[in-house]
């Protein structure tokens, strides 16, 4: 056994990474299982999306429509998951939207993006059996230039009938335009990003912000669904298990 992990040149690390997935794949199925038995596992509060639902509410009292920023990550790069992430939230809340009769303005700054934000649309109002209600421009690709993309965003923010900002996905320091759009308004803004650099430009914005990967934990807030909230918790137990393991490979115990 020995002779042939050699072979496949695999070492201590890589066991550990496959016993990892394993683990994973083991705890998702289990956490579903009692997800569908009624024992459903909590999430902690997260002020940048427990204020959506009410924020919905307002937008549809005074009939403007949430402005959705979704970054300039696109599919297939680096920023991926981030982006995804962001879909994600979008699903989550164009349910409601579309059921107050107020569908989301979605702004994108790369056009991978474009295709999938305005499909949720479409299929909501599939769903809610009103498909020819769906509006093709409400999803707008403004530029593939981050910055030309956040000065768009901000130029919708200031002069559209909007009721507030909701500003997640791939951003840097540039997003510190759109909040600052949105702040000349004075509307509520919710915000999630996950580099230190946007962080840094967030932090005198007057906003509910999450931080780092509180942004992946977006669709479990907003929906409580099952696939969303045990994938949650899976991701915590093995986030505390890889760093055990590396806690013990830097003190020499394993």
């Amino acid at each position: 056994m020995t002779g042939l992990l050699g072979d496949l040149q695999i070492g201590g690390m890589h066991v550990v990474a496959l016993l990892l997935i394993v683990l994973a794949l083991l705890l998702l199925l289990l956490l579903r299982a009692q997800a569908r038995a009624g024992r459903r596992p909590s999430t902690r509060p997260l002020p940048a999306f427990d204020q959506l639902s009410t924020e919905l509410g307002r937008s549809a009292e005074s009939g403007t429509p949430l402005h959705f920023a979704l970054g300039s990550g696109g599919l297939g790069g680096d920023r991926t998951l981030t982006s995804l992430a962001a879909l994600e939230t979008l699903e989550g809340l164009a349910d409601a939207a579309v059921a107050y009769g107020q569908s989301p303005v979605v702004t994108v700054g790369d056009p991978t993006l474009l295709p999938l934000a305005e499909d949720i649309l479409r299929r909501t109002y599939i769903r809610r059996g009103t498909p020819e209600r769906y509006d093709p421009t409400a999803v707008r690709f403004i530029a593939a230039q981050p910055v030309v993309y956040a000065i768009g965003a901000a130029d919708l923010s200031r002069h559209e009938r909007v009721h507030s900002n909701v500003i997640l996905g791939a951003f840097e320091e540039e997003v510190s335009l759109v909040t600052h759009a949105g702040e000349e308004r004075g509307f509520p803004q919710s915000v999630a990003a996950d580099r230190l650099r946007a962080l840094g430009a967030l932090y005198p914005a007057d906003a509910a912000l999450a931080v780092g990967e509180e942004m992946y934990a977006g669709p479990a807030r907003l929906t409580n669904l099952p696939r969303y909230v045990t994938s949650l918790l899976a991701q915590d137990v093995l986030r505390f298990l890889l760093v055990a393991v590396i806690l013990l490979k830097v003190l020499g115990l394993f």
